[in-house]
């Protein structure tokens, strides 16, 4: 007796995604692929290293991020001794700040530029999975007011660059550990006597982020903030010096701007803080992401005291404004001839074919799997291709290849030996 096959278990219905979770399919990428392609070559002009990191990291690097959003929750595992946890990254900024600790970039080099693209993901409020496909420009080391213009620069580039006419930059300066606190008291005894004018989520703010509440987009709220004390009227003279700085760069650049204290950074951000917004079609704005200072972000991790300077965008949010343009986005290579092999023996000669015709860097595509000359024609004709090259049975057997027109349908006989140069003089090459 045969061994008994097992069973294939059965599910009645693949389940969906998860909510909050996304699929980039084949024919959405194409604006990927030219957002990635700009964005390299941007970097690497601007003088930054690509750097990937895991995404998977001891849980106990994100006890800021956990107390700076005590309403949402990282995705942990536990680990292997059952002692402590493992977590997704809900942010690439702490798993960079362990890069530059543990590989001592500090000791190495005065000033290190990076730009990454990585999938972060964490449970919000309602316990709704958000996933983002993260990417942006981190700076560690000696940085000045000129480092934030240049970061600032660069991102409107390449925004430009994308074809995002509507881009404007929103601008704020928040202070750092000397100065943002007595502000701080300043908004508390402020709001106080607007307390009822505030909702729900500013009025548990008020005692402890006040700052919250200038970004809140309530209509009540923003309306009680209208007058509010303005915090670079408080800064000290250190961050002044660096904010005109920043200020001046700016002009000198001829950079427009907006001053606006509803930008408020992160609850990790220190000194600059600023938006990239892009407005739509139909007069929306939308944020295509922010940067800023997270200066005690080394020292909290054990490390010495290091400026960090940053900027974070979401992919998904770039490809949407993309979308809004109606750009047309082009295959990068195009192919240049089909194989059409008819039968297994022709399909196992197509395969030397192919790989020659890739070795003389002539772009080549083929059907796989069985479908008739039909068939395949028509998808060598939908796919704008201009020759195709068939293998019958016969032709498997005898070392010749038929050369098909396929505009015009014409053919013509080849040997093998002879099929590569013929396709190099009709492709001009």
């Amino acid at each position: 007796m045969g061994r008994p096959k097992k069973a294939t278990p059965i599910i009645e219905k693949a389940p969906p995604k998860v909510a909050g979770a996304f699929d980039v399919l084949p024919e959405q990428h194409l604006p990927y692929g030219f957002f990635f392609d700009k964005l390299n070559n941007l970097a690497h002009t601007f003088s930054y290293s690509k750097i990937d990191t895991p995404l998977i990291e001891d849980a106990r690097l994100f006890r800021f991020w956990k107390s700076a959003y005590p309403k949402e929750n990282l995705i942990e595992i536990m680990s292997d001794d059952g002692k402590s946890y493992l977590a997704v990254k809900p942010s690439n900024l702490f798993s960079l700040a362990r890069v530059y600790l543990e590989h001592h970039y500090f000791e190495k080099e005065r000033t290190c530029k990076w730009f990454y693209a990585s999938p972060t993901a964490h449970f919000g409020a309602n316990k709704e999975l958000h996933q983002i496909n993260e990417w942006g420009f981190q700076i560690f080391g000696e940085t000045s007011a000129i480092a934030d213009v240049q970061l600032m620069n660069l991102l409107l580039k390449f925004f430009s660059d994308l074809g995002l006419p509507q881009v404007g930059l929103e601008i704020n300066n928040i202070g750092c550990l000397e100065c943002l606190p007595p502000y701080a008291e300043v908004l508390k005894n402020f709001f106080k006597d607007k307390k009822y004018d505030l909702c729900e989520n500013c009025l548990e703010d008020l005692e402890h982020n006040p700052l919250n509440i200038l970004a809140c987009d309530n209509l009540s709220c923003t309306t009680a903030a209208t007058d509010a004390p303005v915090l670079v009227d408080y800064l000290c003279e250190a961050c002044r010096k660096h904010f005109i700085g920043v200020l001046e760069g700016l002009d000198e650049l001829n950079i427009g701007y907006n001053l606006n204290q509803k930008v408020i950074g992160k609850p990790w951000s220190r000194r600059t803080v600023f938006e990239i917004r892009h407005k739509t079609p139909d007069n929306q704005e939308m944020v295509l992401g922010y940067g800023g200072h997270a200066d005690d972000l080394i020292q909290s991790l054990g490390g010495p005291q290091v400026s960090s300077l940053g900027f974070v965008g979401s992919q998904e949010q770039a490809i949407l404004a993309l979308e809004h343009t109606n750009n047309k986005f082009a295959t990068k290579s195009k192919v240049e001839v089909f194989l059409v092999p008819l039968g297994e023996l022709a399909a196992k000669k197509s395969l030397r074919l192919f790989t020659e015709l890739w070795n003389h860097n002539i772009i080549a595509s083929e059907f796989i799997g069985p479908g008739s000359i039909k068939t395949q024609l028509r998808l060598a004709e939908s796919n704008k291709v201009s020759i195709a090259l068939i293998i019958g049975q016969k032709e498997a057997r005898e070392g010749t290849v038929i050369l098909r027109d396929v505009p015009s349908g014409m053919q013509e006989l080849f040997t093998v030996e002879r099929i590569i140069e013929e396709v190099k003089k009709r492709l001009g090459k």
